[in-house]
Order: structure tokens, then sequence, then C-alpha cells
């Protein structure tokens, strides 16, 4: 990662904007960033880091350094950074969070922290692209885009002052905290501490294991009734109880085939004992029937003939009322002929003739004219509507010429109009001006009142700025009284604290002839403290009270400025002027409004009056053309009227009824009274047919009666009706040869049932002897159930217990096998010493391989500074004067002048400074290579070079000019003299006479 350029402004001690040129810097490779004790060189270290991680350099610095006290409380302070690694360059702006004065009114307001992240095309770029503006996402972005998280930056990149030395003296523990950080081990310890979660888990289940069996043999002890049962046991003991339980099962299985067959014989004896009874009961049945045999025959034979007299009847039925219709048909007809006058007695005709071919000719010459029926009907009301037409076209005429007059007088109307829109939207033209004139007033008016306020606020300002000045004097001079009446009475404070024989602190003597003694009212140290104290107080309350006196007279000479010479008088004047402006303007807008929405009416009336003329032109020109089509086709449709009118009149006549008018001089009344004739000689012709058809089905009826009279064997239709029956005896009959047809059907079928059979030979039975074996079996096979029952739950649930022993055998047995593995494992994770010779962790075993990579790092550092005098060694015992088990972190200087090993603590200012920086170096290489080989292209060295003598310090510095051998750069923070004349470019940071620091840059 290179720096390019830092801003800052309002930060520490730099009240005004400071920029950094890294990139023209680090020209030669190495810059120093010098200046007094205090001034703020740590500072621009500081910048950098809360630009790219929102925090500073130092483990134990406060955020609330950042905020100048030099600046402005008003001056928004900021850090912005700009610098490239791998993935591009990006610029990266932060301001902490601050207290500002309030816009309106006293007091402060807190001002929270913001950062905004930039990816940038060139350092030079002025925009580039947003890529977040939250400060969480910009730290998460940041640590990705370098590669290093703020632990690893301050160790690689940035080595602060006084912190990279305490890696050095840190005892092994607290070096562990740190390079477990950087390295991020912590993976390690997290599994170790797992191993450790599972073998205490292992060894649960082992036990959960050993409890199961120990149930699962309690269950099979009870299910089993064998209190001493072992392990060893269980199967012998499940054995012997299946034994018993199949002789249990075998003596149920005897049993209850003993009693099946008992009931099975009980059973066969009462039925056959039933069948006697019942065959008893059926040959009574049948012997009745026997006596009634004659009577039920008879019965028969009568419902028989009485069914063949009922079929003759009905055919017999059916002829009466067939001649009866063909004489009703006969007389229809013949009325029908008389009120008609119709005396021709051949009513079927055909074309020529008779009264079916005179209807016929009637319907024939009606239907060619009846269509002209409407057509005549309508004559009339055409001819008035052509009449109504003309005259319409005729008024629609005379409406037309009054339009066009109108029309013609339109243009007129709205050029005055548009003239007078145009004079009211040119006096509306100054609405804005006079809006922005109003508002300028208003606003000098609020600034006035506000001036007038403030003005108020400077008065109570300096009042209290006088009080605060008062008390702060009377605090100065009551504290200064005290001290003096103190160092008055100091004799006395002295003298109070002698005691005989002791020296005098004063002269040395340890007689004392004449001891002085304090006064009554001597000052005594807490009370000058408090008065200190009151002080102090006193005047941080002048020092706000100047603060806000000060930021009023600001706000008052600002506001002074605005308003200027300008009276009230002045302002009400503007006011009446600007708002007589603005509503005159504005009731010029309104008129042009109103102007236009009139114009739009007249435009539209126009459009309206135009539509209006074409509409009425149009129906005239339509009435015109259409009225003389209807009065030619209304003179051709009466020609064909008065035709029709005459066909009619020689239209084939047919005899008319008595009471028949006139022939009618109209066409629809002459079509209505030659339908009505046709409709009276079909009437006629009609009732011949239906009495023709009514005499035909009469004598087919006649023939059928004759050939049923003779199947059914009967003389005639009397002697057939003489036969009947009324329904009453039918009924009694059927019933009776029902009944007995049923009864004898009951009776076979129950004498033919094979136990009804079977039981005419049956031998003698003995009931009571068999339901008493009954009983005996049933007994036996309830005793035999209840053994089997007993012996077979035994011997199940002995089984189910069995299984389940082995089941928790198997599992304890495999949960055995699978947690050695895991013991052991967690055993030397954890360094158990039976299983762990070393007595190291898993955590602190990564580690050491890693701290060996940084101490041969820094040894490398070493052979070339020093004169090569010195090594760092790595150990795994314990420190001296550490309580704590040992780590493996040890850290020894080998000093190979004496061949003798010392304690890092006991290196001198300059040793330290050295081994501290190769050390440092040396853990910045194998971080950066942990990294994934982050290519690191700045790093800045803060203090400690005063220490080191000047062959030293050449050593440091060669050793440091090799590291930018890679086109890195290295800045070195030192207020050294000496290192002003070995390194040209550089920042100087130099007090400024008004307090705070002021950057200079030479290159």
């Amino acid at each position: 990662m290179h720096l390019h350029h830092l801003e800052l402004r309002a930060i520490g001690p730099y009240p005004d904007l400071v920029t950094i040129d890294f990139a023209a810097l680090a020209a030669s490779g190495v810059f120093l960033l010098e200046g007094p004790t205090g001034s703020g060189k740590s500072t621009i270290i500081d910048a950098v880091v809360f630009a790219l991680y929102g925090g500073l350099a130092g483990s134990d610095a406060s955020n609330d350094r950042l905020h100048s006290q030099h600046a402005d409380p008003a001056v928004e302070p900021f850090v912005e950074l700009v610098f490239e690694t791998g993935a591009g360059v990006f610029r990266v702006r932060r301001t902490p969070q601050y207290d500002r004065p309030k816009q309106r009114g006293t007091g402060t307001v807190r001002q929270q922290s913001s950062a905004q992240l930039s990816r940038l095309a060139d350092p030079a770029d002025p925009a580039g692209e947003p890529v977040s503006a939250r400060a969480q996402e910009v730290g998460a972005e940041i640590a990705r885009i370098v590669g290093l998280d703020r632990a690893q930056f301050l160790q690689t990149v940035v080595l602060p002052q006084g912190e990279f030395a305490r890696f050095l003296k840190s005892p092994g523990e607290d070096r562990r905290r740190l390079l477990q950080s950087l390295f991020g081990t912590e993976i390690y310890d997290r599994t170790a501490d797992e191993l450790a979660a599972r073998r205490r888990a292992a060894a649960a289940e082992v036990d959960a294991a050993d409890a199961r069996v120990r149930d699962a043999l309690a269950r099979f002890a009870e299910a089993s009734g064998r209190s001493a049962a072992d392990e060893p046991d269980v199967p012998a003991v499940v054995t012997e109880l299946r034994a018993v339980a199949d002789a249990a099962a075998h003596a149920r299985s005897d049993a209850t085939a003993a009693a099946q067959l008992a009931a099975d014989h009980e059973q066969a004896v009462v039925l056959r004992l039933a069948a006697l009874d019942r065959r008893a009961a059926l040959l009574r049945r049948a012997v009745a029937l026997d006596d009634r045999a004659v009577a039920v025959a008879a019965a028969r034979a009568r419902l028989a003939l009485a069914e063949r007299a009922a079929r003759v009847a009905a055919v017999a039925d059916g002829l009466d009322a067939a001649r009866a219709r063909a004489t009703r048909a006969e007389q229809e007809r013949d009325a029908l002929r008389e009120r008609h006058g119709v005396h021709d007695t051949d009513t079927t005709g055909g074309t020529a003739g008779g009264t079916a071919g005179v209807r016929d000719r009637l319907a024939e010459a009606v239907g060619a004219v009846r269509h002209l029926v409407p057509v005549a009907e309508s004559l009339p009301g055409r001819r008035s509507a052509v009449d109504t037409a003309v005259a319409d076209a005729e008024r629609l005429r005379e409406q037309l010429a009054e339009l066009d007059a109108a029309l013609e007088r339109r243009p007129a109307e709205r050029a005055r109009i548009v003239e007078a829109s145009r004079a009211a939207a040119e006096a509306a033209g100054d609405a804005d001006a006079a809006q922005r004139a109003v508002d300028a007033v208003q606003d000098l008016r609020r600034t006035a009142a506000e001036l007038d306020a403030v003005r108020a606020r400077v008065t109570d300002a300096e009042a209290a700025v006088g009080v605060a000045r008062a008390a702060a004097t009377a605090a100065l001079a009551a504290e200064q009284h005290l001290r003096e009446r103190r160092i008055a009475g100091l004799a006395g404070e002295l003298g109070a604290a002698l005691t005989p024989g002791d020296p005098c602190p004063v002269c040395g003597a340890v007689e004392h002839p004449a001891v002085a003694t304090p006064q009554d009212d001597h000052p005594t140290p807490a009370q000058i403290d408090e008065a200190a104290a009151a002080a102090r107080r006193a005047d941080s309350v002048l020092a706000d009270a100047a603060t806000d006196l000060a930021l009023e007279r600001a706000e008052q000479d600002r506001l002074a400025t605005v308003v200027g010479s300008v009276s009230v008088v002045d302002i009400d004047r503007r006011d009446t002027e600007a708002t007589a402006r603005l509503r005159s303007a504005r009731a010029a807008a309104t008129t042009v409004a109103e102007r236009e929405r009139e114009r739009a009416a007249h435009d539209d009336a126009t459009r309206a009056l135009e539509r209006e003329r074409n509409d009425v032109d149009a129906r005239r020109q339509v009435l015109l053309a259409t009225s003389a089509a209807d009065a030619q086709r209304l003179d051709q449709d009466t020609d064909l009227v008065r035709a029709a009118l005459d066909s009619l009149s020689t239209a084939p006549a047919a005899p008319a009824a008595p009471d028949e008018p006139a022939a009618p001089d109209d066409l629809a009344g002459a079509v209505a009274a030659l339908d009505r004739r046709v409709a009276e000689l079909g009437a006629v012709v009609d009732a011949e047919e239906r009495a023709r058809a009514a005499t035909a089905v009469a004598d087919e009826r006649a023939t059928e009666v004759a050939r049923v009279v003779a199947d059914q064997d009967f003389p005639d239709v009397a002697a057939a009706r003489a036969a009947q029956l009324d329904a009453a005896e039918t009924t009694r009959l059927r019933r009776d040869v029902d009944d007995a047809d049923r009864e004898r059907a009951v009776v076979d079928a129950g004498l033919a049932e094979p136990p009804v059979v079977a039981a005419d030979d049956a031998e003698a039975l003995d009931l009571d002897g068999a339901r008493t074996e009954k009983a005996r079996t049933a007994a036996v096979l309830e005793a035999a159930t209840r053994a089997s029952v007993t012996a077979e739950d035994r011997a199940g649930a002995t089984e189910r217990c069995a299984t389940e022993v082995t089941r928790a055998v198997t599992a304890r047995e495999s949960t055995s096998a699978r947690s050695r593995a895991v013991v052991r494992l967690a055993d030397i994770a954890a360094g158990a010493p039976g299983h762990n010779p070393t007595g190291i962790t898993l955590g602190t075993y990564v580690l050491m391989r890693r701290f060996e990579d940084v101490v041969a790092a820094a040894n490398d550092r070493l052979r070339s500074m020093l004169g090569g005098r010195f090594t760092l060694e790595t150990s795994d015992e314990r420190e001296s004067g550490v309580r704590a088990r040992r780590t493996g972190l040890a850290l020894a200087v080998r000093d190979h002048t004496t061949d003798t090993t010392r304690d890092p603590r006991s290196l001198s200012g300059g040793e330290t400074f050295t081994f501290s920086l190769c050390l440092a170096l040396g853990l910045a290489d194998v971080v950066q290579a942990e990294a994934g080989g982050v290519s690191l292209g700045t790093l800045f060295v803060d203090e400690g070079f005063g220490t080191l003598d000047p062959e030293t310090l050449d050593d440091v510095i060669g050793q440091l000019a090799r590291l930018t051998a890679g086109g890195r750069q290295v800045g070195i923070v030192s207020h050294v003299e000496e290192l002003k004349q070995r390194i040209p470019e550089r920042i100087a940071v130099r007090r400024a006479p008004g307090g705070g620091s002021r950057v200079t840059t030479t290159v």
C-alpha cells in the first residue's frame, strides 16, 4: 500500500488546512517528520490511521484529541487520505464526532462522525466513483482493500510512539495475545476448546451408555423375575422362559380342541331335537291343506272365467265409444254446413270444384296481394311525412341564413378579447420580480429582528463576562492570599512537625531552643487546593463566557453587515411598495387567466356555431333529397294497391254466409273478408274429414269385438258381460287361492330340509350330558389360557428386555471406541502431561512457529547492527518473574561477546530501540507474508532515535534505507537534530504564535 496525499483540518493542534504530498516526499525513499516534542508529529500518523480505520495509532489514545481546540468551533474537522493498493486508487474522508455551535440560539449540538470512500481513476482524480458513505461499511471495505486490520496495520505500516518496544519487553502471555490477534490463530485455540468440549461430551456419552446398560439389566430382572441376573445370564434365562411359554401354549391348544369338540356335540344335540319338533308341526299343516284342496280348485276356475269375460267386455266398451264419436262428428259437420251456407256435398272437390277447391283458390288470390296491405295502410302517413319534410327543409334554409350572419360577426369579437388579454399579460409579467422584492424585504426584516436579539444577547454576554471576570479575579486573589499566609506561617508549620532529637529540615541542628508555633488560622494544604480548584473553575467559567461573547459578537457583526444602514421606516416603506407591486401583478395575472378563459369560451362557441351551421345545412340537403324520393315511391305504391283491389274483386267466389257484408272498398278490408271466408270453408272441410274418420274407426272396432268373443269362447257379448265378477268377490277368491299356494310352498320346503328329513330316524339324545361335558372342558381351557398368557407375556417381556440389554451393551462399546480417539486428541491439544510431554497447547505450538519466523527475520537485521554482538532467541521455558505456566513464547537476548543470555528488560535505551525496531520490522515481514503477500509500500517509525549513538544511528538508518530498495516509503518521526542533516526530505511541524501548529514540507 502506498500513501499519495493527506489533507486535514481542525485536527489536533492544526486549526487550519494541512496538505501533505507523500508521493513527492518519498522520491528518495526516506523522509523525516520532525518538530519539537508535543508539536503534533504523532498527530500526522494518528490522522492516517483515523482516515483508514476510524481510530488512533496509540492503544491508550483517546479520540477526544482529534478535534482541534485551536480551531473555530463552527469549522468542520476532517481527514482525507488518497492511497493506492493492488485493488486500485482510493480516497477516504472521515470526520470525527465533535460539538458545533447551534445555528439558531446559543449552545452546541453534537455532530456525529461520518465516512466516505471513493474509487479514483488516478491519484489526481477530483471526483471519483463513490463506494460507500456508511462508516461501518467503509471500515470493512478498507480492511478488504488494504488486506490488514487495524492491529496488523499498526504492526506493519505504522510503528507508533512507545508501542513497538512493548512487544520486546512484554511477558509471554501478553506476547501470545498480540501474536494471536496479528496472525489470527484463534482458530487453533477454538479447535482445542472444541476438542475439550467433545472430550467432555464423549465422557458424558460413555457414562450415559453405562447407565443405559444398568437400566436395561434392571428392566430385564424385573421382567424375568430373576433379581440376580447379570449380562452373561441373559441368554440362558431367555431360553428357559421361552421353553416354559411354549409348553403352556401347547397345553392351551389341547384344551381348546377338547372344549370345541364338547361345544360342537352339545350344539348338534340341540339342533336334532329342534328338527323333530319342526317335522311334526309341518305334517299337521300339510293335513289341513289337503282338507281345503277342493274349495281352492273351484275358486281358481271361477277366477279364470271372470278374466276371459273381462277381456270381451273391454273390447265391447271400446266399440260403443267409437260409435258415439262418429255420431257426434256427423252432427258437427251438418251444423257447420248450415251455418256457413255450404250445400255442396262434395267437400273434397280437388282444384276445380267442391268446397275444398274454392277454399284453395281464394287463399291463393289473397296470398298474392297480402304483402301490399301494410303498404296501403302506410300511404296516408307517408304522404303527410313528405309534406312535413318539405316544410322542414324551408325552415332549415331560414335557420342557415341566421347562422351565417352570426359567424360573420365572431372574428371582430375575438380580436377584442385577445387585445385585452395581451395588455393584462404585460402587467402580470412583473410578478416574479415583485415576489423577489417582497421576499428580500421580509428577509431583511427578519435579519433586523435577529440583529436586535443578538445585540441583547451581546449585552447579556458582556455582563456575564464581567461577572465571571470579577469572580475569577476574586478567586485568584483568595488563592494568592492563602498561599501568602501559608508562606508567612511556614516556620510554625515546620516547627509543629519537629520532635526532639530530629534534625531541623532548614539548618540541620538537632537542638531546637525556640520552636515556632503555627497560628490558629494557619491555612492547610487542603484549603489551598480547594482555593486553587475554585480559581480554576472560575477561570473555566470566564473562558466559557468569553467564548459565548465572541460568538455572539461575531454573529452581531455578520448581521450588522447584512442590514447595513437601513432603518425600520425604510423597511416598512419598501415592504408597502413591494406588496402593492406584487398585488397589482397578481391581479393582472388573474385578469390574464379570465381573458384566456373568455377567449377559449369564445373559440368553443365559434366552433359550436360552425358545427351547428354544417349540421343544419346537411340536414336540409338530406331532407330535400329524401322528400323527392319518398314522393316518387308513394305514387308507385298507390298504383300497386289500386291494382290489388281490382284483382280481389275478380277472385273466385263461393256461396256466402247469410250474414256476410258487401265487399269493402279498401285493400285491408277486402283481404280480411276473404281470409274469413277461407277460414269458414276450411272448417267445413275439416269437419267432414273428422266424420269420415270416426265412422271408419267404429267399423274397425266392430270387427275386433267379433274376433275377441270367438277367441274367449262366448256366444255373444251379453254372455260375456254376465260372466263378470265384481271387485270384492274377485279379491276374496284371489286371496283364498294365494293363501293356499303360499302355505303349500312353506310346508313342502320345510319337509325337504335335510335336518327335518334326518330327524325321522333319530336315536335317543342326552342333552344334559352334553352340556355337562361342555362346561368341564371350558373350565380346563380357561385355566390353560391363563397359564399360557402369563408365560408368554413373561417370555416376550424378557426377550424385549434382552434385546435392549444387547443394544445398550453394543452402544456402550461403540461409544467407548469412538470416544478414545477424541479424548486422546483433546489431551494432546490441551497439553495434558500424560499425553503431551512438552505441555504446549495447540494454539501455542502454532504461535511458536510464527514467533520463530519473526525472530529469524529480526536476527537478519540485528546481525548488521550493534556490531553483530546480539541475536534474539526463543524458548518454551517459563520467563523469570512470571508466575503463569510456560507458554512457549519466551524471548531472550544472546550476547555473543560474553556468550551469555540476558533478559530483554536488561537492555539499554539504545539497545532496546534497536532490538524493538528489528523485531517490529521482522514482525511486519511475517505479517505481510501471512496476509497473503500484501504489498506494504509505506512504513512509519515514530520516535526512539534519540537514544542511539552515531554509529548505531548509522546502522539503523542504513537498515531503513535498504527497505526502500523495492520502492518502499519510510517515514521517520523524530526531533533528533542529526537526522535533519541526514534526510533532506522532511515534514517540519512548528508551534504557531497564536496557538496550535503549522506544517511545512521540504522536498
